[in-house]
């Protein structure tokens, strides 16, 4: 890791997807079913590698290089980045005006955020069935977290209701060291967002709403404040109250506007109200 760089990738960070069962085998943080990110990291025959290692303090980091040779370290495998090749316009974010009721945000916000069902299964094991969030930008595409959708082998099935849903997802974009996913669907038409705020923009103490899917419970929302913005080696987060739980990785945190800013993604598990989200303008990065 960089010197003097915060690190999110240790214990008790929680990247927010729900799984059933209970994940198996090791994690690479505190909770074992919270980091599902081993089940997209521990597939076999890709290139990219990555060392996990725990430090004299006991925090567990995932890095590109090595750690020095007094430290014990386990190697794991991560899928190729995919390219996003046709990527959209950017929405532009919305004029500024009223600022929106929490009920009128929701109601414009929310019928752009998606539950994202992810069925895996290994030959003589049961299968594993984990769910998470997407937010539509456009009629056929989604972002999400990386750590929900995997590799993209896994059957994926999107759906706005118990009724409405579509097995036709194919993952067209993928950055996971950054956690970024892009996903297509076909059978099903989104909503997508109104508009989408720089970061640059963005003030720290502002009012911001999160939508997903946490514990399965549809189109959740709650509200907080953007706490900060960090910096880490794979790229941004920012920082919120909002709070979070288990199923809102891939959903949406929006201003006061209804203008998407992040990507919801991962908590820290040992503090109080530290959430973070992926900034939505990355995904274009």
């Amino acid at each position: 890791m960089r010197p003097n760089q915060e690190s999110l990738a240790e214990t008790g960070v929680e990247r927010y997807r729900k799984a059933l069962p209970a994940c198996r085998g090791s994690a690479l943080c505190a909770s074992v079913c919270s980091v599902t990110l081993v089940l997209m990291l521990s597939r076999p025959a890709y290139a990219e590698l990555r060392y996990v290692w725990t430090d004299s303090e006991g925090v567990e980091h995932v890095t590109h290089e090595a750690p020095n040779v007094r430290t014990s370290f386990q190697i794991i495998t991560v899928p190729d980045n995919i390219s996003w090749r046709y990527p959209p316009d950017m929405q532009t974010e919305a004029p500024a005006s009223k600022k929106l009721s929490s009920q009128q945000l929701f109601k414009l916000a929310s019928r752009s955020v998606y539950w994202i069902e992810s069925r895996s299964q290994s030959f003589g094991s049961a299968p594993e069935v984990a769910f998470g969030s997407a937010v539509a930008i456009s009629e056929d595409l989604a972002l999400t977290n990386c750590h929900v959708v995997g590799d993209g082998k896994a059957a994926l099935r999107l759906g706005s209701g118990k009724t409405e849903s579509t097995t036709d997802v194919e993952l067209v974009a993928a950055n996971y060291d950054g956690d970024r996913c892009v996903i297509r669907v076909r059978g099903l038409k989104l909503e997508p967002i109104g508009g989408i705020r720089l970061l640059s923009n963005l003030e720290i103490g502002e009012n911001v709403y999160a939508i997903g899917n946490p514990r399965g419970l549809q189109r959740t929302i709650s509200e907080g404040l953007v706490s900060g913005v960090r910096d880490q080696s794979d790229g941004r987060l920012i920082q919120t109250t909002a709070p979070i739980s288990s199923g809102s990785s891939g959903g949406g945190l929006f201003d006061a506007l209804g203008n998407l800013i992040g990507i919801t993604a991962l908590t820290l598990t040992d503090a109080q109200n530290l959430n973070f989200a992926v900034p939505a303008e990355d995904f274009w990065k």
